[in-house]
């Protein structure tokens, strides 16, 4: 991008904004560590930790969709860069993320009692607190979040930075640390009666604001198919990220053992799906102005693209492992390299397949005639928390394997 005299701008390359946006997600071990006081309660109430990953993969693919969508109605002109006297669109789309995240968490919750109930994790007297839990805390979070995105991506763009590079990694710590928060006051809550009560006279406040906007906002076909496509991707992409919280309840005694490794999730889930989304949002964003057309045209653009982030990416997990080290007190040094081990291993074997998946959605998306900006991120989101979940295993083996 350049100025009006032609003059690269100070954060114009792919690799330089990246960076920028990619080190937000050193403020996800602030997320984990809010989240790492729930640690004396995960021995009585494993479903606590089952809850978490799914609860961060379904704020992040609703997430990603108003990112996704922001940035590419402002390249497009449909949204003006400013908060008040925007237009209908921008107030359309804000409506319907409220709408999406009561709709999905209340699936995923659902999704997730289904699924941890024949395996012990849950009982029939959780069900309650499966569909209160992760919906409370996913409103709190949006309510916080959408003024918030707005501001970054209009400030961004006014001063010449790209929003699908900056946008969605911005927006992906600051919620994941929103939402750890709020689900680390949320989780206390729900072991009172009283805190119950108050859970329950806020969520019936949400049906019926939900109801509301659904009411004034009927006919609008932005708000339908944002509702529509998002609905499906999420409540897809639940299954995920519900098969995620039983791989990290399964992996408890070995938190229990290594809390850095719950400091450390999520970043490393934020920044696996930021590389996804950086590739993804570029990529949708290129279709949509006739940039590229082909599916090798596609590729060529975007594997050149995922070598300039993963760049920045790789150097940053060793400074989310040092950063860890030092929010666990300075433990012994063994500590550090094990970090440092697990944080790049984890990395190293999940970049480039993000980023192909990315890709590949966005070109299918396309030609089928779907709203990319819907499915490539929610997915691609769903899809990078599962790998960096599932490549916890195989790092900690290698770890162990090499004496660390």
């Amino acid at each position: 991008m350049r100025g009006e005299r032609g003059l690269r701008r100070p954060y114009a390359s792919v690799s330089a904004q990246a960076l920028l946006a990619l080190s937000v997600d050193s403020l996800g071990l602030l997320a984990g560590g809010l989240v790492s006081l729930l640690t004396p309660l995960l021995r009585s109430r494993p479903w606590l930790l089952a809850l978490y990953p799914p609860i961060l993969t379904v704020r992040g693919d609703i997430s990603g969709i108003f990112s996704g969508n922001l940035s590419t109605m402002l390249h497009l002109g449909l949204i003006y860069p400013r908060i008040r006297g925007n237009t209908r669109t921008y107030y359309s789309l804000i409506s319907s993320i409220y709408v999406l995240t009561l709709l999905d968490t209340l699936g995923m919750g659902l999704i997730a009692f289904m699924l941890n109930l024949p395996l012990g994790i849950a009982s029939i007297g959780h069900l309650g607190l499966y569909l209160l839990l992760p919906t409370v805390t996913c409103l709190v979070a949006v309510l916080i979040s959408i003024p918030l995105t707005t501001l970054i991506a209009i400030s961004g763009y006014r001063r010449g930075l790209d929003p699908d590079i900056i946008l969605y990694p911005c927006l992906s710590s600051i919620n994941d640390i929103l939402v750890s928060g709020s689900y680390a006051a949320v989780a206390a809550l729900s072991i009172t009666k009283l805190g119950v009560w108050m859970l329950s006279m806020l969520f019936l406040s949400a049906l019926m604001a939900a109801a509301a906007i659904i009411y004034l906002f009927r006919g609008d076909e932005l708000f339908a198919s944002i509702i529509r496509e998002g609905t499906l991707t999420v409540l897809f992409s639940t299954l995920l990220a519900s098969l995620n919280g039983i791989v990290l309840s399964r992996l408890r005694e070995g938190i229990l053992r290594h809390p850095g490794i719950l400091i450390l999730y999520p970043s490393l889930l934020s920044t696996l799906g930021d590389i996804g989304s950086i590739i993804g949002s570029l990529t949708t964003t290129s279709l949509a102005l006739g940039y590229v057309r082909s599916l090798r045209g596609i590729l060529d653009e975007g594997l050149r693209r995922t070598l300039r982030v993963e760049a920045v990416a790789a150097p940053l997990h060793i400074l989310f492992a040092l950063l860890a080290y030092l929010l666990l007190g300075l433990p012994d040094v063994g500590v550090l390299r094990f970090l440092i081990s697990v944080s790049l291993l984890t990395n190293l074997l999940s970049f480039l397949s993000i980023s192909l998946l990315a890709l590949l959605l966005a070109h299918i998306t396309h030609r089928r005639g779907l709203n990319p900006d819907n499915v490539v991120i929610p997915a691609i989101t769903s899809a990078s928390d599962t790998t960096a979940t599932l490549t916890l295993l195989p790092a900690l083996a290698i770890t162990r394997f090499i004496g660390l």
